[in-house]
């Protein structure tokens, strides 16, 4: 189960962990995760001594939006951070799009392929949606290549 957004202040956001590590206890759910926590709402339950820890922080990291140190944050905590709509912002901006397509001639990948490889490769998972199946097959085929050095360089300063 997933809590989508924090509450306003440190108490609730304890309060709303404690009621999911609960459904945990009872049986009810086997895992635990959060969505839009940043490092001080974490925080205000990770301080908890014996807290169970979310396995995932799902996030807008993408190439248009990565905070410096916030996977290595997340990381260092033992929670995967999953990039929900990892293409927002990326694929409409016109100073990302030809980077993209020039960078995946290379690799023989389209735009969104070679963004979506760059959150993998950062060490982040991602999720997507599409109306259209050859999308989806699209963006699972991200795994069959890497990007070099220098090209993940570029991509993370496209944002600067």
């Amino acid at each position: 189960i997933m809590l989508d957004y924090p509450g306003p202040d440190a108490e609730s956001i304890r309060g709303q962990w404690k009621a999911f590590e609960d459904m945990r206890a009872e049986g009810t759910v086997d895992s635990l995760a959060v969505s839009n926590f940043s490092p001080g709402q974490l925080d205000a339950f990770l301080s908890v001594p014996g807290v169970t820890r979310p396995t995932v922080n799902q996030l807008p990291y993408s190439l248009a939006y990565h905070p410096p140190g916030i996977l290595e944050y997340n990381r260092d905590r033992g929670i995967l951070v999953q990039s929900w709509s990892p293409l927002s912002r990326v694929l409409t901006n016109p100073s990302f799009r030809p980077v993209l397509s020039s960078i995946g001639a290379k690799y023989g990948k389209s735009a969104a392929q070679v963004g979506l490889r760059w959150v993998v490769q950062n060490g982040a998972a991602f999720s997507t949606q599409s109306k259209k199946k050859e999308h989806f097959v699209e963006d699972l085929d991200v795994f069959d290549f890497e990007l070099s050095r220098d090209d993940m360089d570029r991509l993370s300063q496209l944002a600067g």
